[in-house]
């Protein structure tokens, strides 16, 4: 193997390790993601809420995996096997920019979406729907659509973090509490936020390894 070819498979095979470790963060990220939300993502209304961390996770999976065989195939040094690599990277690139150019495009109308998904959860607060509200004011520590003065003198004991609903809830820490519904958008725009740049650094150090593969397959196939 002369130096140029050894010098892309080593650089090749560092970025593979870098992806390894991108891949299982991504996993992390959207697991925490569907984690934070708790049971208010069984709610029917909120069906929505779980398609960008199901995404991740699965986009993470997906990195890790061609990744980590990426390593393997680098070591084995197979021009085919790089070749292929090279295009499962190439695959992925355009699927995590894609990603990146929707949430870029559609942040704004997500938002709203967000929004009126804690409305509905609101609006269908009863038994029947299984108190919506109380998982929401669990997970997000909040209390009320837009505030806690919603509820009147019947402020519910999950506004106060308790999950029995027969205990009572203290002013002094529900008043501490602001709505649930800038609350739900502001975790959903703090965390587009940092998916969507995300996204478009990741996609273009793809790019970059799905250049150095091809590079390291034709110098393969010149020895």
């Amino acid at each position: 193997m002369n130096c140029l070819s050894a010098t892309f498979k080593y650089l090749l095979y560092f970025l593979n390790l870098i992806f390894v470790v991108g891949g299982i963060l991504l996993i992390v990220v959207g697991s925490i993601m569907l984690s934070t939300m708790g049971n208010f993502a069984a709610f029917e209304g909120a069906v929505n809420t779980q398609t960008i961390p199901i995404i991740i996770i699965t986009i993470g999976c997906v990195t890790f995996l061609v990744a980590f065989f990426g390593c393997c195939g680098t070591i084995r040094e197979n021009a085919c096997c790089t070749t292929i690599y090279a295009i499962c990277m190439l695959i992925l690139f355009a699927l995590q920019l894609a990603l990146s150019i929707w949430i870029f495009a559609a942040n704004d109308k997500f938002l709203d979406k967000m929004s009126s998904v804690v409305n509905t959860a609101w609006n269908e607060n009863n038994a029947a729907q299984g108190y919506p509200m109380d998982a929401l004011q669990l997970a997000f520590k909040c209390c009320g659509n837009t505030g806690f003065e919603q509820y009147g003198n019947a402020v519910p004991a999950s506004c106060c973090g308790y999950k029995d609903r027969n205990e009572v809830c203290e002013a002094a820490i529900y008043t501490q509490r602001v709505g649930c519904n800038s609350e739900f958008v502001d975790f959903w725009a703090s965390n587009t936020d940092l998916i969507r740049w995300s996204s478009l650094i990741i996609a273009l150090f793809e790019l970059g390894i799905f250049i150095v593969s091809c590079c390291l397959a034709s110098a393969m196939r010149k020895r």
